[in-house]
């Protein structure tokens, strides 16, 4: 049984639900002021969605690191009720396992919300990293992309630092919106902006999720410090 089948479930609450999976580059090349600005800007996350009313009802944050091995930092819970430890830096970079373990917690999430009648709006899939995967991961990239594609997950990737691969961010990420480059370290930014997005998600119904208009990404994205393909 997953993490995300051996969670309980506040059947009780009759909000939709909107799970969210970040996916956290922690290898040893994060070590420093990005591992210390990603703590920051994770732990800013918890807190502010958990403080507005409606997403705390809504938002069920899971948290998977990839370094030194893949593990479950945060399992799925809503997010007011999540215990967010201080992510370690180490290792290298099993991407292709993380998007594995995040496409069978995605899964047996929401058959869960099925099974107990739930309502629930298309997942947030969050990818961060500063390198490139040294895994096997063309496979699972490729079923998580296709998911993206087909508009079945919100799935945004994120590229840290001068080191970040591009040219592979962008076999693993949808064309739309493809990979951002983080400006320098505003972790808290993105953070914050993905806390007002899916506080909008979580005001809307489910049939009008995909006309929400999200906020600017200029806070927090260097559009201009990325190689075109």
């Amino acid at each position: 049984m997953s993490y995300a089948e051996d969670r309980n479930l506040d059947v009780t609450n009759p909000a939709p639900r909107c799970p969210v999976v970040l996916l956290l580059d922690v290898s040893g090349s994060m070590e420093g002021e990005p591992l210390k600005e990603l703590n920051a800007g994770v732990q800013q996350f918890f807190r502010e969605t958990s403080d507005d009313e409606t997403a705390s009802m809504s938002v069920e944050a899971e948290v998977i690191t990839y370094g030194d091995e893949v593990q479950i930092a945060v399992p799925f819970s809503p997010i007011h009720e999540a215990v967010v430890p201080t992510l370690e830096s180490n290792g290298w970079t099993p991407m292709g396992e993380a998007l594995r373990l995040a496409s069978k917690e995605l899964a047996a999430r929401r058959r869960l919300y099925k099974n107990q009648g739930i309502a629930s709006y298309k997942p947030w899939v969050i990818l961060m990293t500063d390198g490139m995967p040294n895994d096997d991961w063309q496979k699972a990239a490729e079923e998580m992309k296709a998911q993206g594609e087909q508009r079945k997950i919100t799935y945004i990737g994120i590229g840290i630092g001068e080191k970040a691969d591009f040219d592979t961010l962008r076999e693993i990420l949808p064309a739309q919106p493809g990979p951002v480059k983080l400006k320098g370290l505003c972790f808290k930014e993105f953070f914050r902006w993905l806390t007002d997005s899916l506080k909008s998600v979580s005001a809307s119904s489910v049939a009008e999720q995909d006309n929400i208009t999200l906020g600017t990404v200029n806070s927090w994205a260097d559009l201009a410090g990325m190689e075109e393909p």
